[in-house]
């Protein structure tokens, strides 16, 4: 069960876009305000409430659009958060705004890493617009919904049980065609709605989110933030140097991924793995995640699909710079410190050659911002400024 949602009801059965969801599990957040029995919280006179559903979902060879992936399973982790109406306002589904966010996760592509994140991105962008509500002389009414969903890359779990339904790890090209076919097809479900939708997507994710943008019309995605982006193999550091010449070593790779698995047979070992695994972690939630996920599958779907990063990611202008210049409007970047993925030198160059980007810097991030509560707060408002400001 989702290490966030110990205390939550029983798994259930549902479709879901033709596949067949395996669990979904809900969790209740308990700060910021009591709790009914609904998982609601009271905020003065117009409150707001969220749900967590974790979902696995695996492919039931019922949907087009997921027959090219040969059964492969993927996780969906969802948030939602809602308005409810003040007195003066009514329940009526047509003042109702809609909005859904999917979330792009960098490698090693598990969902659930970015479940504290996703809640917290719901919520704020259920506040920020709540907070416009106030500031604005003419105020709307009505209520506001939001879905933040992350779509994690095909095979990539942390539940060995999952992630032993894969029959093989998958290519960078094999994950933005996943991510685009999810994406389109969740967009077609809102289009009736009128729902508006964005993409946020985290270092290799913001890749993947700009080619999301760049297939699909300009109508159908409103914006996009890519945080900490890793959109170009950075020459400068001797790390990546360093490790896109041992993931190429594809032999050596499965060497070390199987030692790693033979090790874990052993307590102590297992024991001494996940602490060095875990080492300076501030959330509990990574903590989990990362004890559980690292296994000998994990460490060849990490490797392998990042040698066809690096090798990807060395045509500056072909893979960035032309489908940024088209989407410039619609498209935000966050830049961290000292971070060799998304390094500031790269900033400094997008913002010479493209004119248009919204970019902010923040040497408190860290790449790894998932692993830190604080972090994945303190982005999911700015993500929510960037997305509705």
């Amino acid at each position: 069960m989702n290490a966030l949602a110990r205390d939550a009801p029983s798994s259930v059965s549902a479709s879901y876009s033709g596949t067949t969801v395996l669990r979904t599990v809900r969790s209740r957040q308990k700060k910021g305000g009591a709790l009914f029995r609904d998982g609601r919280r009271r905020r003065g006179s117009a409150s707001s409430s969220s749900t967590l559903d974790y979902m696995v979902v695996l492919d039931a060879q019922t949907n087009p659009l997921e027959r090219e992936e040969d059964g492969a399973s993927f996780e969906v982790v969802r948030a939602t958060a809602r308005t409810s109406p003040t007195e003066e306002n009514d329940e009526d589904d047509e003042e109702e705004e809609k909005v859904l966010c999917i979330c792009v996760p960098g490698n090693p592509g598990v969902a659930e890493y970015y479940s504290n994140f996703v809640r917290a991105l719901s919520e704020a962008l259920v506040e920020h617009r709540r907070r416009d509500e106030q500031n604005a002389s003419n105020k709307r009414r009505g209520t506001m919904r939001v879905v933040v969903e992350c779509v994690g890359f095909l095979g990539h779990h942390a539940e060995a049980k999952i992630a032993s339904r894969t029959p093989r790890w998958y290519t960078l090209d094999e994950q933005k065609a996943h991510v685009l076919r999810y994406v389109k097809s969740r967009v077609m479900e809102e289009e009736k709605t009128k729902t508006r939708c964005f993409l946020v997507g985290h270092s290799i994710g913001s890749h993947v989110a700009l080619h999301v943008v760049n297939e699909m019309r300009s109508e159908e995605m409103e914006k996009m933030v890519g945080l900490m982006p890793f959109l170009h193999v950075n020459e400068k550091s001797k790390m990546q140097k360093f490790l896109a010449w041992l993931v190429s070593l594809r032999v050596v790779v499965r060497a070390v991924a199987k030692l790693l698995g033979f090790m874990q047979r052993c307590k102590a070992l297992k024991k001494a793995i996940e602490n060095r695994a875990t080492k300076g972690m501030k959330s509990e939630l990574g903590i989990s995640v990362t004890k559980r996920w690292a296994r000998e599958m994990s460490l060849v779907n990490m490797a392998l699909m990042g040698d066809t990063e690096f090798k990807f990611l060395r045509d500056w202008k072909g893979n960035v710079v032309d489908a940024m210049k088209a989407h410039a409007k619609k498209i935000c970047f966050v830049y961290a410190g000292e971070d060799h993925w998304g390094p500031l030198h790269q900033r400094d160059k997008l913002m010479d050659e493209i004119e248009g980007l919204e970019i902010v810097t923040d040497e408190s991030y860290e790449h790894a911002f998932v692993l830190d509560d604080e972090s994945s707060n303190k982005l999911a408002l700015q993500c929510a400024r960037m997305l509705l400001g």
